[in-house]
């Protein structure tokens, strides 16, 4: 008997690529339960939808249960926090990328509590994190949290400050001090454009990764985003179902490296245990090429699954 799903059960299915957290998904699952038809035909996708739902309440109660100051939701493709020291720009930045009005102004520690804003690339959202600034004085316990939980680090310093480079050797040592080597972080430098900031740019330009902008006069802001994207190591996957196009606007952000087989098991049990092949499609090319479980998916590929 055909299942006979109704529209908006795929349209509800969609809010999974952008759902972070577990209780979040385990909230969609529950409304895919409600919306699909119970009648035989359906009887394998309720068995399935169930058992992700207790595969996630497992999940849920082993975390460690703590409560904490200030928790930012994850939304969008990634969470970026900013750190920084006092007045390197750090909610001029969040204005500039965000629809977010954050308080500027010319003293330090404008910003008391962590100020999120989603940032547009292409076809996808980022959510950056505005937080107080850190100083050898000044650092809250939450802040470490929001650090540890983010998945790229933003580290915004002035290029036009006299303690350029001692702001640069602290918030090093301050990464390696809470034990945070290991995460992603970009470096920023602000202020490019004026004399000053170009002059330590020059400076450190051939010895230290750092991306210089301005958040004045606009300056490498456009630029700024492709590297965030590029730092977060995420690929762009659009399902493609049999003899319709996809939709470009919400694509399956995964990590890279990811094998199609992953994909299939995120999109429905049953892709994952029935898979056969997939037929791949190129943006630039209409001829598809015949992919097994193993491959290893790229950014913007267009996958046909078949069972």
């Amino acid at each position: 008997m055909p299942a006979n799903l109704p529209p908006q059960f795929f349209e509800v299915q969609k809010k999974l690529n952008q759902a972070s957290s577990i209780e979040e998904k385990i909230q969609i699952y529950e409304e895919l339960l409600r919306i699909v038809p119970k009648h035989k035909g359906t009887e394998r996708i309720q068995e399935d939808l169930k058992r992700k739902i207790a595969r996630l309440r497992k999940i849920e109660k082993k975390k460690p249960k703590h409560t904490q100051l200030f928790s930012i939701k994850k939304e969008g493709a990634g969470q970026i926090a900013i750190l920084g020291p006092p007045n390197s720009g750090k909610s001029s930045l969040l204005n500039a990328l965000t629809q977010a009005n954050v308080k500027v102004a010319p003293y330090p520690f404008t910003t008391q509590i962590p100020q999120p804003g989603m940032v547009p690339y292409e076809n996808l959202l980022f959510q950056l994190i505005d937080m107080p600034p850190i100083t050898k004085d000044f650092f809250l316990g939450w802040q470490k949290e929001i650090m540890k939980n983010a998945d790229l680090l933003l580290v915004l310093l002035d290029f036009s400050s006299e303690d350029f480079f001692e702001d640069l050797n602290f918030f090093q040592n301050k990464i390696s001090e809470l034990n945070l080597n290991h995460k992603k972080i970009l470096w920023v430098g602000n202020k490019i454009d004026l004399e000053k900031g170009k002059e330590n740019f020059e400076k450190i330009k051939d010895k230290f990764e750092i991306f210089p902008i301005s958040t004045l006069k606009k300056i490498g802001l456009e630029d700024l985003k492709k590297e965030i994207f590029e730092k977060m190591e995420i690929v762009r996957v659009y399902p493609k179902p049999k003899n319709r196009p996809p939709n470009f606007d919400q694509p399956f952000v995964v990590k890279k490296g990811t094998k199609l087989i992953d994909l299939a098991r995120e999109i429905h049990e049953d892709l994952f245990k029935n898979f056969k092949f997939a037929k791949l499609f190129k943006k630039d090319s209409k001829k598809p090429k015949i992919v097994g479980k193993d491959y290893i998916l790229e950014d913007e590929d267009i996958v046909e699954i078949h069972t």
